[in-house]
């Protein structure tokens, strides 16, 4: 799953046509019983989609008593809901009996299908689309002593301001980074004050490339890609450090080892409670009232991380 923030600056320029930005998907959806009787009618096959977003899928999932269910493991989390049947879910080596109200959770690549369906049975399957994290250190039962392939399929998202005056553009940022899930532990990380660096994301480096100039909190962020890491000190609490990723390439370090980097800009981050984020959430925000102006903003936990942004575009 990305998360993309996109800002579109788009004047009139004399005969040039205007960029007809994609609709958005409705805020509500609705899917009357009605509407899924009479599609269900005419289906084909036990799956009916519902709903098909960027962040989930819905649908309902029918087999008739005695019907071998033939499915096989799928690439994304779901969710059951038993609507109304009698049946076994056989999952993960574990059987169980299902009927009217029951839940399960089945995660991603996990085999298991239905079976001695007693009753017809009528399941509502809710699919998320983010793929479970098997990259990286996750894959290793142990930590690898050799060189180890993997294949990274870790939560992943990025936030981007792209500008756009007629036929070319002016400039952009862009942030890509993993995506961990929040344990309390972390929070060690944010408070400690020994200064010592720690991993910004997950598995490969968070990466923070911008073709025009920047300032982050009053520093300045020439042209370039960076490598992103976080440290914390006594006297300035958390910072953002961007590093030079030709130097780190030297070293041949892996964002596991940020903390035995050194140098790189350091920006000052100003540290709020906020909601519970499940996930490390990065966005670029633009201030409408201020041109080229905006904020980083870093959601992580009970956390929140921010600093003023300043863009310098190319305006010829």
């Amino acid at each position: 799953m990305r998360n993309l923030t996109r800002v579109l600056i788009l004047p009139m320029l004399g005969s040039l046509s205007p960029v007809i930005a994609q609709a958005s998907p409705p805020a509500v959806e609705w899917v009357p019983g009605a509407d899924v009787a009479k599609r269900a009618t005419s289906n084909k096959g036990p799956w009916l989609a519902l709903l098909e977003r960027l962040t989930m899928t819905v649908g309902r999932y029918r087999l008739v008593k005695g019907q071998v269910d033939e499915q096989s493991p799928h690439p994304r989390d779901e969710v059951y809901y038993v609507i109304a049947g009698k049946a076994k879910l056989e999952a993960g080596g574990q059987t169980r009996a299902v009927q009217a109200g029951d839940t399960a959770f089945v995660s991603a690549n996990t085999p298991h299908h239905f079976l001695d369906i007693e009753e017809d049975l009528d399941v509502l399957v809710f699919f998320s689309s983010a793929r479970a994290t098997t990259g990286g250190m996750a894959a290793a039962a142990a930590p690898p002593t050799e060189q180890t392939p993997y294949p990274e399929t870790s939560q992943r998202g990025n936030a981007r301001i792209f500008y756009w005056f007629g036929p070319n553009s002016a400039g952009q940022v862009s942030i890509d980074f993993g995506q961990p899930a929040w344990r309390p532990g972390f929070a060690k990380f944010l408070d400690q004050s020994k200064g010592q660096r720690w991993r910004f994301g997950e598995n490969f480096w968070t990466t923070l490339d911008t073709n025009m100039p920047l300032r982050l909190g009053g520093i300045d962020v020439p042209i370039g890609s960076y490598y992103a890491v976080l440290q914390s000190t006594p006297e300035a609490g958390v910072q953002l450090v961007l590093l030079d990723p030709q130097e780190v390439r030297k070293r041949r370090l892996d964002a596991y080892e940020a903390g035995k980097t050194t140098g790189g800009i350091v920006v000052p981050l100003t540290r709020s409670e906020a909601p519970l984020v499940g996930r490390l959430e990065i966005e670029l925000t633009v201030d409408a009232a201020q041109r080229d102006a905006g904020r980083l903003l870093v959601r992580f936990g009970p956390n929140e991380l921010s600093v003023p942004l300043q863009m310098v575009p190319q305006r010829d």
